[in-house]
């Protein structure tokens, strides 16, 4: 037997002719033995996952929905870890039900924590809480929020923090919670992990930019930090003359962070380019800053420095494209 029989017999396999519709559009029809056994309606959602050997795998969303419902149960006798601490990694791992089972009586204030801490998690709701288990579900399917607007949202909370510092240096007073928006930042945050990491269809085309938009968050969480306390510094210590060049400095980093954000959901070469000259603009503030041991300057170029950092994570997409200035495998025989 050929291998191509073998092929042949381990899989339903059918031949279907590439047809043209209009002057450019090609198209092909669905098995009919495929239709009925998955009841596929007009309308329906086809995924299409492309792979680098030439093959094409089809999936319908509804099927996707139903036999990838990732469920987990954790033996917590075994683990011994406090429950909360587990949940936000299984969340983020794109877990849609964890059940929580003891021989013995769960502590009353785990379960307390375990609700105080599903407040971070978008989507997740304790369903059942019992003597000897507790099951969480998330009702929200995060591969529908898009990666643009979580990491946008990641964006706006930052940039409004520095905002909120250019405000109280300019004598006005920042209109949102500090307390809030780093809030907002933990559950987004955490949504972006679950839609990268937990993705149930993930296409393997897109692994390398999802890696980097990992990477990339985890800076920007470092970076709210630095702007936290830079926001703390100035609110207790006097300001001085170097409160215009912090303004100004403050400014251009909006400005970087959203080259950032930018060229790593559409690669251009241009964001970059615009992104190394606004690190050499602020480094060259920085230069006239008077007091280089103060904690806001210390922190300044640490935020500079994770810039830097994620807008090379950033430039890294430009390779993943397929750009008319790069020619891949050139030195394959053909």
């Amino acid at each position: 037997m050929t291998d191509l029989e073998e092929f042949d017999n381990s899989k339903d396999i059918e031949t279907r002719k590439v047809q043209k519709l209009g002057s450019s559009s090609l198209f092909i029809t669905l098995p009919k033995k495929w239709i009925n056994k998955w009841n596929i309606k007009p309308g329906d959602k086809i995924l299409i996952e492309i792979s680098d050997d030439g093959s094409l795998k089809l999936l319908a969303e509804k099927i996707k929905l139903l036999s990838n419902r990732k469920t987990i149960k954790i033996d917590i006798d075994a683990i011994k870890q406090p429950i909360p601490s587990m949940v936000l990694c299984l969340y983020s791992l794109g877990y849609d039900e964890i059940v929580f089972e003891s021989k013995k009586q769960i502590v009353q204030k785990e379960i307390e924590d375990l609700i105080s801490t599903t407040k971070q998690m978008v989507g997740a709701e304790v369903t059942e809480a019992s003597e000897n288990r507790v099951k969480l579900e998330c009702l929200l399917d995060a591969e529908k929020v898009g990666l643009e607007s979580l990491l946008r949202r990641i964006l706006n909370i930052i940039s409004k923090k520095v905002d909120g510092i250019i405000s109280y240096l300019s004598g006005e007073q920042p209109k949102d919670s500090e307390l809030t928006q780093q809030e907002d930042l933990r559950r987004v945050y955490l949504m972006l992990l679950r839609h990268v990491i937990g993705s149930k269809y993930e296409v393997s085309s897109n692994l390398n930019k999802n890696f980097l938009v990992v990477m990339n968050a985890v800076i920007l969480l470092n970076i709210s930090r630095l702007i936290d306390r830079i926001d703390s510094t100035i609110k207790t210590a006097k300001l001085n003359e170097d409160t215009p060049i912090l303004k100004e400095i403050l400014q251009k980093i909006n400005d970087l962070l959203d080259e950032v954000i930018m060229s790593i959901l559409f690669p251009s070469m241009k964001r970059v380019t615009n992104g190394l000259n606004l690190i050499n603009q602020i480094n060259s503030l920085l230069n006239s800053f008077n007091d280089k041991s103060s904690i806001v300057y210390t922190s300044v170029v640490d935020i500079i420095s994770n810039l830097q950092l994620a807008l090379e994570n950033s430039s890294c997409t430009l390779f993943l494209e397929d750009m008319p200035w790069i020619e891949r495998n050139f030195n394959v025989v053909k």
